[in-house]
C-alpha cells in the first residue's frame, strides 16, 4: 500500500471528489479510480457528489441569468431615457419624421430585435436607410437585405438592380424567398424589399420614438 493511500481514502469517504483529492495529494486520477472502483460507498459518494455539482450549476446559471436581466434592464432603461432626449432634438428634422412614418407603416412591430421594413418601393428604402444613418448611427455596410420574390422572377437580375437601386453591397443581401402558392407569375415587378438591421435596443428606441410622435400628435390635436 502507498504511504498516501490512507489519506486518499479518507478524504474519499469525507466527500471529496477525485479532482479534490489529486489537487491535493497529488495522486493521478487514473490511482484514484483504480483505487476506488470496487468500493460500493465510493460510488454513492460519486453520485451524491454528481447530484450537488447539479445543483450548483443550476445555482450559478440562475445567478447569471438574473444578473443578465438586471443589467438588460438598466441598458433598456438608459435606451428609453435617450430616446425621450433624442426625440426632442429630432422631431422637427423632416427625415426624421419621414424615417418613422414609414416605419410606422412598413416596419415589424412584433419581433424584438429586428429593426425591418418590407415595401416594393426603393424610394421609401432610400429614405429609411438615410434615417437609420443618420439617427440610428448604422452604417450602410451594416445594413442587410432581402428579397420576397414570385416563381417567374429572375433572382440574380433583381438583387442586381435592387443593389445598385440602394447602394448596399451583394454580400449584404440574405437568400431571396420565392412565394409558392397559387399565383405563378409576379405581382411586383421587382419583389418586395426589405431593409433589416439586428439591434435590440434600436427598435426599443425606435417603438418609444413612434410612442412619443403618437402623444405629442394627440397632444396637438387636443391643442388645435
Amino acid at each position: 500500500m502507498r504511504y498516501d493511500q490512507p489519506e486518499a481514502f479518507k478524504l474519499r469517504k469525507e466527500g471529496k471528489t477525485y479532482r479534490e483529492i489529486e489537487k491535493m495529494l497529488i495522486i493521478s486520477r487514473s490511482t484514484l479510480c483504480d483505487w476506488f472502483k470496487d468500493e460500493e460507498w465510493s460510488k454513492h459518494i460519486k453520485k451524491s457528489n454528481i447530484n450537488k455539482q447539479i445543483i450548483r450549476s443550476r445555482e450559478h446559471l440562475l445567478k447569471m441569468n438574473t444578473a443578465r436581466k438586471i443589467m438588460l434592464e438598466k441598458k433598456y432603461k438608459k435606451v428609453t431615457e435617450d430616446a425621450e432626449k433624442e426625440f426632442e432634438i429630432y422631431k422637427n428634422d423632416p427625415l426624421f419624421t419621414a424615417g418613422l412614418m414609414i416605419y410606422a407603416g412598413e416596419g415589424d412591430k412584433r419581433s424584438r430585435n429586428l429593426v425591418r421594413i418590407s415595401n416594393s418601393e426603393f424610394y421609401l428604402h432610400l429614405v429609411f436607410i438615410s434615417f437609420s444613418e443618420k439617427f440610428l448611427g448604422i452604417k450602410k455596410d451594416k445594413i442587410k437585405f432581402w428579397l420576397l420574390l414570385y416563381p417567374d422572377h429572375n433572382i440574380k437580375e433583381l438583387i442586381e438592380i435592387w443593389s445598385k437601386k440602394l447602394k448596399i453591397n451583394k454580400l449584404n443581401f440574405y437568400k431571396s424567398q420565392v412565394i409558392i402558392g397559387r399565383e405563378k407569375v409576379k405581382k411586383l415587378q421587382y419583389g418586395v424589399g426589405n431593409s433589416i438591421i439586428s439591434n435590440t435596443s434600436l427598435k426599443k428606441k425606435i417603438i418609444k420614438w413612434l410612442e412619443l410622435y403618437e402623444f405629442s400628435f394627440l397632444k396637438q390635436a387636443v391643442i388645435d
